[in-house]
């Protein structure tokens, strides 16, 4: 799979920086590199674009109005040297947030998950696309599963197949074992009917399962085979537990 990229920044060297970045991930295929949300526009409405990197401060429109204005949005991932547009950015469900100077590490984390993103949304694995009320929890006196709603249908998933959650965008993405299901909805509302303190918020876009975490070292939490990062906002909460005597397994 290919996806079609766009670039827009209005700074020619943060153009020329993502351009050699995109050439450097075989999946992505750069369409243009615009200096302006016009010229991105004639762009977007001439051929298929799959994921979009835009930067926020620029002339004339700016890259929030940009995408506001979208009525069919491509994948977007912010880039910008401005850390206070970060939430009006997840509120428009931007799939990742990069703070320049960015490096080539923290560009391939976020364009290999909008190669996921993209990739699960157009295979076959069960993808759950639920409304705004994504989950219901079970509040009876064996509390063991939550439930999420979708096409007319309530999907039953046990809390303790759960390994984490991820954001992705306006979806959220439940890994438990071998299975991916997406759904619906932000990662806050999850939060709010997990039982705790099983299942922790160790980033702005993961939580965590702590009785499948298998151990951390520095910043990130190791689950298996993946790797979660824990942001400095959530390493308190997170450590927490594990002085309190939750030990991994």
């Amino acid at each position: 799979m290919i996806l079609n990229c766009l670039i827009v920044d209005d700074e020619l060297l943060a153009r020329r920086l993502l351009t050699d970045y995109v050439a450097k991930i075989p999946a992505l295929n750069l369409v243009a590199a615009c200096a302006s949300a016009m010229e991105a526009q004639s762009f977007l409405q001439k051929q298929r674009i799959d994921l979009l990197f835009l930067d926020i401060q620029m002339p004339d429109v700016t890259g929030l109005s940009f995408l506001r204005s979208l009525q069919k949005k491509p994948v977007t991932i912010l880039t910008t040297a401005y850390t206070e547009y970060a939430l009006q950015g997840y509120e428009l469900f931007v799939l990742d947030y990069l703070l320049k100077p960015i490096s080539f590490e923290r560009f391939f984390q976020a364009a290999s998950r909008a190669i996921e993103y993209i990739g699960l949304l157009n295979s076959k694995v069960p993808v759950i696309t639920g409304d705004a009320d994504i989950v219901l929890r079970n509040d009876g006196p064996n509390n063991e599963y939550l439930f999420v709603k979708s096409d007319f249908k309530i999907h039953k998933i046990a809390y303790s197949s759960i390994d984490l959650i991820e954001a992705y965008g306006e979806y959220v993405l439940i890994f438990s074992g071998k299975e991916k299901i997406m759904t619906l909805g932000q990662l806050g509302k999850m939060e709010q009917v997990l039982p705790r303190p099983g299942f922790v918020r160790v980033h702005r876009s993961f939580i965590v399962n702590f009785a499948k975490v298998d151990a951390m070292q520095g910043n990130t939490i190791y689950i298996g085979e993946r790797q979660v990062p824990l942001s400095k906002s959530y390493r308190e909460t997170f450590m927490e537990l594990v002085q309190n005597g939750r030990t991994f397994p």
